[in-house]
């Protein structure tokens, strides 16, 4: 791979964009490059990189089955944490601002589609392939999460 200046280009061009996708699918609590680092590794494990034919949305989708199995490993803590605590859900759950609060309500894959789709430009086609679902369930998540986020921020409810 270090030998390779067409695939350093390669990962150079797409490191940053990857790194905002994984703050955005990410829990708060893992940091952008762990989730990007891990998801190389992964890639790395099944072939060499450069014989991916869309390396990008290759680790996109591992990034996001990899925030998926963190939100429910983490869900999974936090009602053990609530059991022992006797259901205090306060003492648990951070709190962040409002915002950012509003999209962690979302599930990973529709913060992903909504990134996918509204900041990257991404066409519904490219989206579905990366969060591994039909171009028509890719439309419908981003429209229930638009439908969610617009809701919280008109009701103010956070």
């Amino acid at each position: 791979m270090a030998h390779d200046p067409e695939l350093r280009h390669r990962l150079a061009e797409l490191y940053v964009p990857l790194r905002r996708f994984a703050a955005v699918v990410g829990s708060p609590g893992w940091e952008p490059d762990d989730l990007v680092q891990e998801a190389f590794v992964r890639a790395m494990r099944v072939r060499p990189l450069s014989e991916y034919e869309n390396l990008g949305a290759y680790l996109r989708r591992v990034m996001l089955s990899l925030a998926i199995n963190q939100r429910r490993r983490a869900s999974i803590g936090r009602r053990v944490l609530e059991r022992w605590l006797g259901g205090r859900s306060d003492a648990v759950e951070p709190t962040y601002p409002s915002d950012l609060a509003d999209l962690l309500r979302l599930s990973p894959d529709a913060r992903a589609v909504l990134w996918l789709v509204d900041v990257e430009g991404l066409p519904f086609r490219e989206v579905a392939a990366i969060v591994d679902c039909s171009e028509e369930t890719a439309r419908a998540r981003a429209v229930r999460a638009r439908r969610v986020l617009r809701l919280a921020l008109e009701d103010g409810t956070r």
